[in-house]
């Protein structure tokens, strides 16, 4: 199984005194960056939804946000005696000056400390509900990020055999390569002869040279192993998180794909080189959105 990071769920919970909505939304990141938006009442919960979130999503650059019909809203209390002692002053004064216009209600109630806000108090009762909804909304975002890991990973197996499905026709091109090579370094040698400048030591160089440019076994080798490896983690159902170590394997892809284009010296092989490189960067465009 194959999970992606970007993911979204959202879940609802609600009786006769609470409706208690959470959303969660995922996107890719190399690091936990995890947001939180709770009603008044539940800053001190923080901590505990930040690692329910770490120890069920893992990773990402995550957004919860948790709202309640309820205890989303403050609670406000009117402070009736400040209130009457302001209104009944009010028009004492207006009776003194002769003011007719006595409607001072609208006036009084922007006055400060009018109205009171009253921290909400969480009940536990409304917590185990909230907590059952944050943990809903998980189950859920799990699900689309394992629907999405799904498409990622057909990608992947797509892209990784646009690099070893080409190995085959890389040692039949390995081949008619090696003929070309040889060739000019024979000429080389005929050359140096005809010339009287043959060099021992230069001769010797210049095989080895050519030699080191001829073999490119290994590198076809490792290239075929790497890909076995990187499948190998791909389809292991044994973990989860594989973003990182696929990533790595990647990495070693690309080292013996660009050390095959270096010893290529020769076009249709470099040709499929360049192809391979841009498998490879498809690749490493899907695995950074990999959990």
């Amino acid at each position: 199984m194959i999970y992606s990071m970007t993911g979204f769920g959202k879940a609802e919970s609600s009786d006769e005194k609470f409706k208690i909505v959470v959303e969660l939304k995922s996107l890719n990141s190399k690091t936990n960056e995890i947001r939180i938006k709770l009603p008044s009442g539940y800053n001190e919960k923080e901590l505990t939804v930040r690692n329910i979130i770490l120890s069920e999503l893992e990773r990402g650059k995550i957004d919860l946000t948790l709202t309640n019909d309820i205890s989303n809203g403050t609670n406000l209390t009117i402070n009736s005696a400040l209130f009457k002692d302001y209104y009944i002053k009010l028009n004492q004064l207006a009776d003194e000056v002769g003011e007719k216009n006595k409607d001072f209600f609208p006036s009084i109630v922007r006055i400060p400390n009018i109205f009171k806000e009253s921290e909400y108090k969480l009940s536990d009762e409304e917590w185990n509900i909230a907590e059952k909804t944050i943990t809903d909304a998980i189950v859920k975002i799990k699900a689309f990020r394992a629907k999405e890991g799904e498409s990622i990973k057909s990608d992947l197996i797509n892209s990784l055999e646009g690099i070893s499905g080409r190995l085959e026709e890389i040692e039949s091109l390995d081949i008619e390569r090696k003929k070309i090579l040889r060739s000019k370094m024979d000429s080389m040698i005929t050359e140096m002869e005809q010339n009287n400048k043959v060099d021992k030591d230069r001769f010797e160089q210049e095989v080895m040279f050519y030699l080191e440019k001829l073999d490119i076994n290994e590198e076809k080798i490792r290239l075929s192993q790497h890909c076995k490896y990187f499948l190998d983690v791909l389809l292991d159902k044994n973990f989860v998180s594989k973003g990182r170590k696929l990533s790595f394997i990647s990495q070693e892809l690309g080292r013996e794909i660009n050390t095959l284009g270096a010893k290529a010296q020769f076009t249709p092989l470099q040709m499929i080189v360049v192809e391979m490189k841009d498998n490879l960067e498809k690749i490493k465009e899907q695995l950074a959105n990999v959990l």
